[in-house]
């Protein structure tokens, strides 16, 4: 099933993390066991970092902070490249390194054996932020499926009437009959019916629904949308993946 990860109070200054099933522990200690995974929120480049200077306060302009930044990083890697190693301000430390075995101490380099690496060792300034870091945990939600849809007017799979009743199947068809922007919705020609459910007690897997208006013969999406409890407002859709065929109504 397709899951989606909530973070519920949205703190961005935070490291987010998610909780997995980790199954080698859970095996050996007979219960089961969790990790944390974090969650990156995005990559950094060098013109991120500029811009990202400047929006704090820097008195240089990005684009030269951006061009100086560029010519440091050219520099660390020709030091590195030049057989010495770098030390960035207590975050990161890169050293060269060399892999591969040799035959005897005066056996010559074979490049098809024999490489040159690059260590990279984390300072104390960047582990000691990191040790104290905020953190907060992700809430994983399994999303609902659309499996099947069923033309209870017309007894055939795959197809809803004008103004017919018609059986959803599925996983997690949960969502607040009272609140008009969530539920089942049919979509067709820029148009959008909000189809009410016909049975009082939801039923996870199937749904009974009722399409209030008449539609052309010529297809439509269907889809359920959503709020999760621990979502707060944001409305989450699913869309159903099957073909889809409409039919008027017979007099």
């Amino acid at each position: 099933m397709d899951s989606i990860v909530i973070n519920s109070e949205g703190d961005l200054k935070s490291v987010n993390y998610k909780l997995v099933p980790n199954e080698m522990a859970t095996e050996k200690a007979g219960a089961e066991t969790y990790v944390g995974c974090v969650e990156v929120k995005e990559t950094y480049g060098l013109q991120d970092i500029a811009d990202q200077m400047v929006k704090e306060g820097c008195a240089v302009k990005g684009s030269t902070v951006r061009l100086v930044l560029s010519e440091f990083a050219d520099l660390v890697a020709d030091l590195v490249a030049s057989g010495r190693a770098v030390n960035i301000g207590g975050l990161v430390r890169f050293a060269p390194a060399v892999r591969g075995t040799f035959a005897s101490e005066t056996a010559a380099w074979d490049p098809a054996k024999n490489k040159v690496v690059v260590n990279a060792s984390v300072g104390s300034r960047l582990r000691s932020a990191a040790a104290s870091s905020a953190v907060r945990r992700l809430n994983t939600v399994t999303l609902p499926t659309l499996e099947g849809v069923f033309d209870l007017a017309a007894n055939l799979p795959g197809q809803i009437t004008s103004e017919g009743t018609f059986l959803v199947t599925g996983t997690k068809l949960e969502w607040d009959e009272e609140a008009e922007d969530e539920g089942f919705f049919l979509v067709y020609g820029g148009n959008e019916i909000r189809c009410p459910s016909l049975i009082e007690e939801a039923n996870p897997a199937r749904a009974v629904l009722h399409n209030p208006q008449e539609f052309p013969d010529a297809g439509a999406e269907l889809s359920l949308v959503f709020r999760t409890r621990m979502g707060g407002e944001t409305l989450y859709q699913v869309v159903y993946a099957g073909e889809l065929q409409t039919a008027v109504a017979q007099a």
